[in-house]
C-alpha cells in the first residue's frame, strides 16, 4: 500500500508540474507588462502593456482549468490529445452540472457589494458554481486521467466502434462528471472548512511554521514529491486567501500575481507570501554549496570540479532547476543533504522574521523582474539579498567545514573522480549536445528492455518510467549512459538527467 501511495503521489507530481512549467514564463510578462504602463512610458507602449497584462490576467483567472488539462493529458498513458479534449469537455459539463443543480435546489448565493466573495461560490467561465479555485481542475484533471486510461482502449464491433475507444471513456465521464456536481455542492463546504482551518494552522504557527514547510519543500526533492507540499501552498486555499477588486484569490503565487496587476493601490504584501520564498535556497544555497565542493576540491580535480559544478550551478541560480546541480551530492552524503534542508528552513524562516516580502520562487531572472515592479519598501527586497549574502556564507563555511571533517566524497575528493570523467567524456556525457541514440538504447536496456516498459514521460529535469517489473532493472546499465541519478520505488523509475531530459525522454519513445 505503502508503494502504492508513493507511485500515486509520483505520477501526480511528474503531471501537475506540467502546466506548472509555464507559470514562469507568466509570472515574467505579466512583469513586463507592469513596466511597460509605467507613467512615463508612450502611449503605445502603455497600450500594448495593457493588451499583454490582458493576456497573462486571463491565463491567472483560469487557471483551474489548464490544471485540469495538463494533469490529464500528464496522467494520459496514450492518446493524450484525446485526454486533452476529453478533459476540457469534463470541466466545461462539470461546470453547467454544477450550476444546474444550485439553481434547480435554490443554493445560488446572491452577489453583494464585492461580488460573491465570502459565499463559496464563484464565476468561473460564465457559471456560478462552488467555489473550488485551482482544487476544481486537479480534481477533474486527476478523475480525468485514470477513466482515461481505465476505458480509452475499450473497443465495439464495427456497428458500434463510433461509441469506443475515448468516446467509451467520455460515456462513462458523463454520469461520473454528474455525481461528482452534485456531491461536490455538499461537500466541499465542508472541505473548504478543513483548508481553512490547515491554513490557519500554518498562520498561526508563525515563524516555525515557515521554518518546518521550507524544510519539508527542499528535503523532499529527491523523492520526487515536493510538490505535493508546495502546490497546494501556491495555488490553492491551504496557502491562504484575498479579496482584490472584487475577487476571491487563492494560493501565494496567484495572490502575488494579482497584486502585480495592483500595483497602485497596493500598500503591504500578503503573508501568503512565506510560501512563495523557495527560490531563496535556489540562488544562494546553490551558490554556497558550489563554491564548498570546488573548495575542498583536490587540486588536481579543481578544474574538472569547475567544469561539472559551474553549467548546474548557473541553470540553477538563473532559471531555479536545482535538480542536476542537487544530484551531485545527495547520494554521495545524505548528512549533507539533511543539513542543506535544514540552512534552507532556517533561511526562509529568517526572511520571514526579519519582514522580507520577496517573491522567490524560480530562480534570479524571475526573482528580480517579478519584484521590479513592487514597491521595495512593500517587498523589502534588499533584506532578501542580504540575507542571501549572509546565508551564502554560512552554506559555504559549514559544507567546508563538515566536508574535511567527515571527509566525505563531494566531487573531486576521490581518487575515482578523474576515472569518472574519462568516462563521461568518452560516454559524451557533456551537459551540452545531442544525447546519442546509443546511450537512449542503454537506458531502455538498463529498464528492462522495451517489453518492460509501461510508460515514460518528464518533469523539469527528469525521466520518469513506470516499469512492468522492477525485477528486470539493472542500474548499473542505466548509469553507463550520461545521467545524473537514479532513483528507483518500485515500479516507478526516476532517472534524473538535467534540463535536456525533454529531449533525451523524445530520442528514448522514437527507439520504443
Amino acid at each position: 500500500m505503502k508503494e502504492k501511495l508513493v507511485t500515486l503521489g509520483q505520477k501526480f507530481s511528474q503531471a501537475a508540474v506540467q502546466p506548472v512549467m509555464f507559470l514562469a514564463v507568466m509570472g515574467t510578462f505579466l512583469a513586463v507588462a507592469v513596466i511597460l504602463q509605467l507613467d512615463f512610458m508612450p502611449g503605445i507602449i502603455v497600450f500594448i502593456g495593457t493588451l499583454l497584462k490582458a493576456m497573462m490576467d486571463t491565463m491567472l483567472n483560469n487557471l483551474s482549468v489548464i490544471f485540469c488539462v495538463g494533469i490529464a493529458t500528464g496522467l494520459a498513458k496514450n492518446k493524450k490529445v484525446d485526454a486533452a479534449i476529453l478533459s476540457l469537455i469534463t470541466f466545461v459539463i462539470f461546470l453547467g452540472a454544477n450550476n444546474a443543480w444550485l439553481t434547480s435546489q435554490n443554493l445560488l448565493a446572491e452577489s453583494g457589494a464585492v461580488g460573491l466573495y465570502g459565499t463559496g461560490q464563484n464565476m468561473v467561465l460564465g457559471f456560478q458554481v462552488v467555489d473550488m479555485n485551482v482544487f476544481l481542475g486537479i480534481i477533474l484533471g486527476c478523475l480525468t486521467g485514470y477513466i482515461h486510461n481505465r476505458f480509452s482502449g475499450v473497443e465495439f464491433a464495427d456497428m458500434f466502434r463510433v461509441y469506443g475507444g475515448s468516446r467509451f471513456a467520455f460515456i462513462v465521464m458523463i454520469p461520473t462528471t454528474l455525481v461528482l456536481a452534485i456531491v461536490l455542492s455538499y461537500v466541499w463546504p465542508v472541505v473548504n472548512s478543513g483548508i481553512t482551518a490547515i491554513s490557519m494552522f500554518m498562520k498561526n504557527a508563525g515563524a516555525f511554521g515557515v521554518f518546518l514547510y521550507a524544510f519539508g519543500n527542499r528535503f523532499l526533492i529527491p523523492t520526487g514529491l515536493h510538490h505535493l507540499l508546495w502546490m497546494p501552498f501556491c495555488f490553492t486555499g491551504v496557502g491562504g486567501a484575498l479579496e482584490i477588486g472584487g475577487k476571491t484569490v487563492q494560493g501565494a503565487m496567484n495572490i502575488f500575481y494579482a497584486e502585480m496587476m495592483n500595483t497602485s493601490s497596493l500598500t503591504s504584501i500578503d503573508s501568503s507570501i512565506r510560501f512563495a520564498t523557495f527560490g531563496f535556497a535556489k540562488i544562494f544555497g546553490s551558490i554556497g554549496v558550489a563554491l564548498a565542493f570546488i573548495k575542498t576540491a583536490r587540486p588536481e580535480y579543481k578544474k574538472a570540479v569547475k567544469g561539472l559544478i559551474i553549467p548546474a550551478l548557473f541553470v540553477s541560480v538563473v532559471a531555479g532547476i536545482t535538480e542536476p546541480f542537487d544530484f551531485t551530492f545527495l547520494f554521495i552524503s545524505p548528512f549533507l543533504w539533511l543539513i542543506h534542508g535544514l540552512i534552507t528552513g532556517f533561511s526562509e524562516m529568517m526572511l520571514w522574521i526579519l519582514g522580507s516580502r520577496t517573491f522567490a520562487v524560480y530562480g534570479l531572472l524571475d526573482t528580480v523582474v517579478s519584484n521590479s515592479v513592487i514597491d521595495p519598501h512593500l517587498s523589502k527586497i534588499y533584506i532578501f539579498f542580504g540575507v542571501g549574502l549572509v546565508m551564502t556564507a554560512v552554506w559555504y563555511f559549514t559544507f567546508v567545514f563538515l566536508i574535511r571533517k567527515f571527509d566525505i566524497k563531494t566531487p573531486g575528493r576521490d581518487e575515482a573522480f578523474g576515472e569518472e570523467i574519462s568516462d563521461m567524456e568518452t560516454k559524451g556525457g557533456s551537459a551540452s549536445g545531442q544525447y546519442r541514440i546509443e546511450d537512449a538504447q542503454k537506458i531502455i536496456d538498463g529498464l528492462g528492455g522495451a517489453s518492460n516498459i509501461a510508460s515514460i514521460n518528464n518533469c523539469f529535469t527528469r525521466l520518469r518510467i513506470e516499469v512492468k517489473d522492477p525485477g528486470k532493472v539493472d542500474e548499473s546499465v542505466i548509469k553507463s549512459a550520461p545521467q545524473k541519478g537514479i532513483v528507483q520505488n518500485g515500479k516507478n523509475i526516476q532517472i534524473i538527467i538535467g534540463m535536456k531530459v525533454e529531449s533525451v525522454k523524445e530520442v528514448v519513445k522514437s527507439l520504443l
